[in-house]
Parts: C-alpha cells; structure tokens; sequence
C-alpha cells in the first residue's frame, strides 16, 4: 500500500502526517508527502520538526517537494488537507479521482462508522455521507499553541486513517 499526503507547500501538515502515519504502521506500506505549491528543497517547518520530536519521532532529515503528474501515479490513496489540494491534484492526474481524499474525510467516516476498511472505500464511495472538513494551513499561525492544535487534529486524524489499513501493514 502506497499513501500520499498532500498539502500546500510540503512543510508542514503533510510532512507531520507522513512521519506520523510512518510510526503506527511501521513497514509494510509506503508513505510519503508532497506540496501542490511545493517549497522542493525545504526543510520542514521547524514547530512541526518540534512537534514531532515531543512525540519521539525525527523530521530533520525531511526535505520537502512539488507535487507532480508522475507522483500520483504511484499511491493507492492520496490524501489531501483542504478540497483544494485534493482539486490540484485531479487537475493534475484526472485519473486518480477515485483514489483522491481529505484526510478529515476519510478520519471522520472511521469514527462515524461509515468505513471500517480502506478495501470497502471503492465499494462505499459514492454511498458515503458528503462531509464539509477542511485543515487550517497552520504556517502563518504566531504562536505554538495554535500551530500544534492544528497538528493534534491532524495527529488524531492520522491515528483514525491507520485504524482503516488492512491488518497485514
């Protein structure tokens, strides 16, 4: 299984979520992340490298990238923050519309009950309740407080995601 999250420039939401998914699951799956304004060569925010390592994990090594038709041609999920990212995305590489999400989609269908398995999602989604979500961009944000709310939400969110992988990752 191959995961991408996509954000706006790959140094914040989808960097943490990357590294975050990477250590509920371990090996077994692919995760990575990307930027549709990607900063490509950037290192991670530095409150989301904080972030990460107040929970045991090391993105110092992160560098960050644009988001590109070839990259989505190789995940079974794409997972964005805002619908805007997942529209850029589409825009890019029509055919992954089915494989297109927001991560507070699919995290809110797993606490609801209405996705118990990423392998029902082909199945489910056309039936699946439309939901209005969307993921502040934190990087403006001024204080540490507010930057790592947004990051808790997408911490929760993430553990919700991994909760809908197959038994096998």
């Amino acid at each position: 299984m191959n995961i991408l999250f996509v954000c706006t420039g790959n140094i914040c939401r989808s960097p943490v979520a990357e590294y975050l998914l990477r250590g509920l699951v371990g090996a077994g799956l692919t995760v990575s992340s990307a930027g549709i304004a990607g900063l490509t060569g950037y290192a991670m925010d530095p409150r989301s490298v904080e972030y990460l390592r107040l929970r045991g994990i090391d993105g110092s090594d992160f560098t960050a990238r644009r988001v590109s038709r070839r990259i989505l041609k190789e995940p079974d999920l794409i997972v964005g923050f805002e619908q805007e990212h997942v529209n850029e995305c589409l825009a890019l590489e029509p055919a992954a519309m089915s494989r297109s999400f927001r991560l507070c989609q699919l995290a809110n269908w797993q606490r609801n009950g209405d996705l118990t398995s990423l392998t029902d999602l082909p199945a489910l989604r056309r039936t699946l309740p439309a939901l209005d979500c969307e993921l502040e961009d934190p990087v403006t944000f001024q204080t540490f407080d507010d930057y790592f709310r947004v990051l808790d939400v997408i911490s929760a969110d993430v553990a919700a995601l991994a909760e809908l992988l197959p038994v096998e990752v």
